[in-house]
């Protein structure tokens, strides 16, 4: 993929280099960065600081988790629960509150005893405050206590104020979580309410319009750094559109979802073997355009993460698919069925790298990266369309290093 030239020659050859120097995504642009939960590695995840963060720092897309409160709002929040990422456990009027709940559906099992989001009325909610997790001690943790749990219409305000003041546009791709749970506990005829009530939000608000949106124009040299710096071309035009997209772990939500709206679905997975096969493909291809996944399915390849993750695999059902497809395939094939790829989650370098091959459970792996340029070059080079990322400045600094070196042939 990398061009082999002298550089000192690249100013006289520029427009042959763009001709022949370019990303191996499905179309042909740099990869573009997911905020994960927004800014996690600065800020208290889900807040408005750190959404905020995520737009300063120039994130394509900034991503909000779904749930809902006990009175019908949707609300933003990882968990159905509470006590990892708030203040709840200190606050001695719902000290009452935390409870065992059990739920077991088709693609969800919880059992746990905790404060259920679901107990708890939209202003309650606003008494508890959102603090860094525990299991990070190297975040900073000034912000803890600072922000509020918000609502999906408090994210769509921020989105539509950082885009407007900042003059550019933030994707959002919002999560509906545990859609089996939310429908049972808010019953409805079709039993759709949950995905039913975010799609009526983003109707109102005009993301249905003029999706799916049309594919950018490829990028030239310079133009990775112009879009982060948002130095717009002479002849820029605003979108007619607002980006976005729709994930889900649960099949039947995206499914439903994809005859709703066209607005693009993201089905993620990394429980289901047989996806992982061309007939898996064309089962996604028909109701997502994105396809999710553990970053490791795309490092292993998927036979040697789902055993070493201990799911069963069903090897007669697998052949019957075509087999399993290995990274390269997988991603060719992906991309030939009109399929974007997505890794879930590069974290910030102080996190520790926790592949298989990295804990030495991995005896087949080639490749296994050492630190977070080694693991990101190599889903760049894998060509993979959208990225699930924390630290995003470090992202953008790898992915612009990236893209000079695909267009130059060094490495920054």
């Amino acid at each position: 993929m990398l061009c082999k030239y002298l550089v000192t020659l690249s100013v006289l050859v520029s427009s042959a280099v763009s001709a022949e120097c370019g990303w191996g995504t499905m179309d042909g642009n740099p990869t573009r960065l997911v905020g994960h939960r927004g800014e996690k590695a600065f800020m208290p995840e889900h807040t408005l600081g750190s959404y905020h963060m995520a737009a300063f720092e120039s994130a394509d897309y900034i991503e909000p988790d779904v749930v809902v409160s006990k009175d019908g709002v949707l609300v933003i929040s990882h968990n159905e629960w509470l006590s990892d990422t708030t203040n709840i456990a200190s606050i001695p009027k719902f000290a009452d509150r935390k409870r065992s709940f059990s739920f077991k559906g088709k693609y969800i099992n919880i059992n746990r005893t905790d404060f259920w989001i679901f107990d708890f009325t939209y202003a309650e909610l606003q008494e508890i405050k959102v603090v860094q997790e525990k299991f990070f001690p190297y975040r900073p943790q000034y912000f803890n206590n600072d922000f509020s749990i918000l609502s999906v219409d408090n994210y769509l305000d921020l989105i539509a104020n950082v885009s407007t003041t900042m003059n550019r546009t933030f994707g959002i791709i919002p999560e509906l979580k545990s859609p089996e749970l939310f429908n049972y506990l808010n019953p409805t005829p079709n039993g759709r309410w949950f995905e039913d009530s975010l799609l009526s939000i983003l109707n109102k608000r005009g993301f249905g319009a003029n999706q799916p949106p049309a594919s950018d124009p490829l990028m030239d040299e310079g133009d990775l750094l112009n879009q982060v710096m948002n130095i717009k071309p002479a002849n820029y035009k605003a979108p007619n559109y607002k980006r976005a997209a729709i994930q889900s772990f649960d099949p039947e939500t995206c499914q439903y979802l994809a005859t709703q709206t066209k607005i693009p679905i993201v089905f993620l997975n990394n429980v289901t073997p047989m996806l992982f096969t061309p007939k898996g493909l064309d089962l996604i291809s028909s109701f997502s355009k994105i396809f999710s996944m553990d970053k490791e399915i795309l490092l292993t390849g998927p036979e040697v993460f789902f055993t070493l993750d201990k799911v069963a695999i069903n090897q007669t059902e697998i052949a019957e698919m075509g087999g399993f497809l290995m990274p390269e395939q997988l991603m060719a094939e992906a991309h030939k069925r009109g399929i974007a790829m997505v890794p879930f989650t590069l974290n910030d370098s102080r996190q520790k790298l926790n592949y298989f091959c990295s804990q030495g459970r991995d005896p087949y792996t080639k490749f296994c990266p050492t630190n977070r340029k080694e693991e990101m070059y190599y889903y760049f080079n894998l060509g993979v369309d959208y990225m699930f990322v924390e630290n995003i400045f470090e992202a953008q600094m790898l992915r612009l290093a990236f893209d000079y070196k695909v267009r130059y042939g060094i490495d920054a």
